[in-house]
């Protein structure tokens, strides 16, 4: 099984290689769940506008460039549950409570950043954590988090190319690494740590950044 998150900003220009990898990864019968995120796209913090956006804009959108590949993508939504994260701290962002619905071999499923209560209401939940939750639930083999930038970049802005948890601490310490990288890093070691084979980030699937959890020379 494969789990690809993917953000906002790489959601606005999807490479052919991506598209054609999902068709190459169906054709095999591989069961693959794509988490998109909104980015850029969402201009304000309240849970209204997001709401908005997701449901008139990214998903439309996604939509139809999965449909010009003929690639026919199912929401990810009953059997998905998520909870108010910190008690309410944060508002209305919530974090992933239970997974219980069962996937099919050689579909491809989608998974966006607002994801229902258990009471109904509607959550806004980071994309890499529902990327990180739905990989560990199912025991994926590989997680990708495919970005508009060409991977985890060292001091002299070249891009890695294998990256330990050691290395990215560093990185991170130096504030070499930051922002939604920084967390991305965070979440994708957090999923090695519970069983999550391979975990890449970049552009595509061919390059960017493999992590690895033994710190190597």
């Amino acid at each position: 099984m494969k789990v690809v998150k993917i953000g906002g900003n790489a959601l606005k220009n999807i490479d052919i290689n991506v598209l054609k990898q999902l068709q190459t990864w169906l054709a095999e019968d591989e069961t693959v769940v794509l988490v998109h995120g909104a980015g850029p796209m969402v201009d304000d913090a309240t849970l209204k506008v997001m709401v908005n956006v997701v449901q008139t804009q990214v998903w439309p959108m996604l939509h139809h460039v999965l449909g010009q590949a003929h690639l026919s993508p199912t929401l990810l939504t009953d059997g998905v549950v998520a909870r108010i994260k910190d008690a309410g701290k944060f508002g209305v962002v919530g974090e992933i409570d239970s997974i219980t619905t069962t996937l099919m071999a050689g579909r491809l499923y989608v998974i966006g950043p607002l994801v229902s209560s258990s009471q109904g209401e509607l959550l806004n939940v980071n994309a890499d954590e529902i990327a990180l939750a739905v990989a560990r639930h199912f025991k994926a083999d590989t997680l990708y988090f495919l970005t508009d930038v060409a991977g985890v970049l060292d001091q002299n802005q070249q891009v890695m190319t294998e990256l330990s948890p050691t290395v990215a601490a560093t990185l991170m310490s130096q504030e070499v690494v930051t922002g939604g990288m920084f967390i991305k890093l965070q979440a994708a070691f957090m999923a090695m740590q519970v069983g999550v084979q391979k975990i890449q980030m970049g552009r595509d699937f061919q390059v960017g950044a493999k992590l690895v959890l033994g710190d190597q020379e």
